[in-house]
């Protein structure tokens, strides 16, 4: 199965057959097999004839575009997999016991995966100031399970944030440290990797979620916003240490990434990006990570496939209103 990154500025996406062609200036640059193609991220400008767009839709391929810089512009997707009694049941969650003791649980999951990285980090790099984080995160993880409303947890869940980056930036090389989680835009490189990575790991669980037949704005956490995907956002929090932080870190620490990686806006704007090269460095290791095999549920899948399945435990807990049937995802 294939999962594309089209980041060639001017290429044009068409169907022939029954293979998508992607193409520029009529040179053919690669050939994707309908029956192998799963989703499309388009980045930059990338066009999509259509024909094309119909044959998308009508397999249930979501395609997602980006900005050069990782900022969101839309996606197409079918409408054929929509249950709307879920999406009743959803709505009418909002503010209950259930889905407070539900983010309880996420959140939990999220603090404690943020920990394991940071341990790891311990065990071969004696660091004062990562002990003293880890030590302020353990003393006020006990607060999650006794938050009486959402807007609490969510305080405490932020104040556990900014000491987990605090401590992140000092486990990186010099040239990618960093003190503050910084986004929209990123500030330095190693956010710049940790915006890219959450945004393209947001639209895995957008599109299992809509799999699901779930509408991915309604969630159980996360205030209601326009146009933010608080369900996605919600189910993201357990994976972003487990999936992103692992590998940007992985990605500096092994030299895969360098600082010539980056860019900053040309029109004196703050905000640093990776260039084309590093994106596409970025895209084949998120890829790599999205298909490593796990065990976190029964058997062994890839991580991409182990989403899918939490997102219909999500869905089945939800519908049931029996928190036991969901559990996340716990970073070993």
């Amino acid at each position: 199965m294939s999962f594309a990154y089209i980041t060639e500025e001017g290429a044009c996406i068409q169907k022939r057959g029954g293979v998508f062609v992607v193409g520029r200036n009529r040179e053919t640059i690669m050939e994707i097999p309908e029956e192998v193609l799963e989703g499309l991220v388009l980045v930059g400008n990338v066009q999509v004839s259509s024909r094309a767009m119909t044959e998308l839709l009508r397999l249930g391929i979501p395609v997602t575009w980006l900005s050069h810089t990782g900022r969101f512009f839309g996606r197409l997707e079918s409408t054929q997999h929509v249950q709307v009694f879920r999406q009743e049941k959803q709505v009418l969650q909002r503010g209950s016991a259930f889905a407070l003791s539900l983010a309880k649980k996420c959140i939990a999951g999220k603090v404690h995966n943020q920990l394991t990285i940071l341990r790891r980090y311990i065990r071969y790099n004696e660091s004062p100031e990562i002990q003293k984080a880890v030590r302020q995160i353990l003393a006020l993880r006990k607060h999650i399970f006794q938050s009486e409303t959402s807007e609490q947890l969510m305080g405490y869940e932020g104040i556990m944030a900014r000491e987990y980056f605090q401590a992140l930036g000092r486990m990186v090389p010099p040239a990618f440290a960093f003190s503050v989680r910084s986004k929209q835009p990123p500030l330095d490189a190693f956010n710049a990797m940790l915006s890219l990575g959450y945004t393209l790991l947001l639209y895995e669980i957008y599109t299992a979620l809509g799999n699901e037949g779930l509408h991915p704005y309604f969630g159980f956490f996360h205030a209601l916003k326009n146009r933010h995907p608080a369900l996605a956002s919600d189910l993201l929090e357990e994976w972003r240490a487990v999936i992103v932080d692992s590998m940007v870190l992985s990605l500096v620490h092994r030299h895969e990434i360098k600082p010539e990686h980056f860019e900053k806006n040309e029109d004196g704007t703050p905000g640093v990006f990776l260039t084309r090269e590093g994106r596409a460095i970025f895209f084949r290791a998120y890829e790599k990570k999205m298909r490593t095999k796990n065990k976190y549920m029964e058997g062994s899948h890839s991580y991409r496939h182990t989403i899918g399945r939490q997102v219909a435990q999500y869905a089945q807990a939800m519908m049931a209103q029996n928190l036991e049937m969901y559990e996340p995802i716990f970073l070993r």
